[in-house]
């Protein structure tokens, strides 16, 4: 079986061609609004998708995208305009975790600066830090903040070597909301 961080590696090589440093801004504002500022809403977000016509993502590019082991459904789309502009992608998903149901929410981008991006995403968010883990090439940080009156938790992969044109992958997880 491939592992994630292989399927990762690839697909952002791939990709780094057209890749050109991004601005963290308008980086963490899709994060912020596709993921934070509601809180990850799977039923709503796959709506919206389908809505706008967003091009689909492969379901194990969506999968190596999440940070839950065994979602019980899960969507993605491509969010890039084209060729030219770095690489986006949104996904979303529903897993149980210790009984509980809950949301999920990444985005994935290609040319971002990972420093600035985590610096203006925590300007965003008043997250509290709950620990790192540092692999081979990447850091996964993860944090506890409120998200759309929800406790989520949020986790950034970022790379252990940062060059200013970075991929990065930022996740939100929180308890499922049941719309009446």
């Amino acid at each position: 079986m491939t592992s994630k961080p292989f399927l990762l590696f690839a697909f952002f090589l791939l990709t780094a061609a057209t890749a050109s440093g991004q601005d963290a801004g308008p980086a963490v504002e899709v994060f912020r609004t596709r993921c934070l500022a509601e809180g990850p809403r799977f039923d709503k977000t796959v709506a919206l998708a389908k809505h706008e016509e967003w091009p689909e993502l492969a379901a194990d590019m969506a999968m190596a995208f999440t940070p839950v082991g065994e979602p019980s459904a899960i969507e993605g789309w491509i969010a890039s305009k084209g060729e030219a502009d770095a690489f986006q992608a949104l996904v979303v998903y529903k897993a149980e975790i210790a009984g509980k149901p809950v949301e999920g929410c990444t985005v994935a981008l290609s040319g971002t600066d990972a420093a600035a991006f985590e610096r203006a995403l925590l300007a965003v968010v008043q997250a509290k830090s709950m620990g790192e883990e540092t692999g081979e090439d990447t850091i996964y940080k993860r944090y506890s903040a409120q998200v759309a009156g929800r406790e989520g938790a949020i986790t950034v992969a970022l790379p252990r070597y940062p060059k200013g044109t970075d991929q990065v992958i930022a996740s939100v997880v929180a308890q499922q909301v049941i719309d009446n």
